[in-house]
């Protein structure tokens, strides 16, 4: 665990000091979960890129099912 110093102290990034270090397992769960958020992102930016301003009603009627090409930036999927 980072035990970080309040935002009112100056303490170079070196000093900070930690209670433990992490075991593989903990690491690897971290890494893993990092992972998916960044590709959870990425995919779901993706995914929203061909409705991005529209309003309200037209996403109602117009659910995004599969990824599409187009949107505001006029990209390919």
């Amino acid at each position: 665990m980072v035990n970080f110093p309040s935002p009112n102290e100056k303490v170079l990034p070196h000093n900070i000091k930690l209670d433990k270090t992490p075991s593989y397992h903990e690491k690897d769960e971290v890494c893993d979960r990092i992972i998916g958020s960044l590709l959870g992102l990425a995919i779901g930016d993706a995914l929203g890129a061909s409705v991005e301003f529209r309003p309200q009603q037209y996403l109602s009627a117009n659910p995004v099912r599969k990824m599409e090409g187009g949107g505001t930036w006029g990209l390919e999927a």
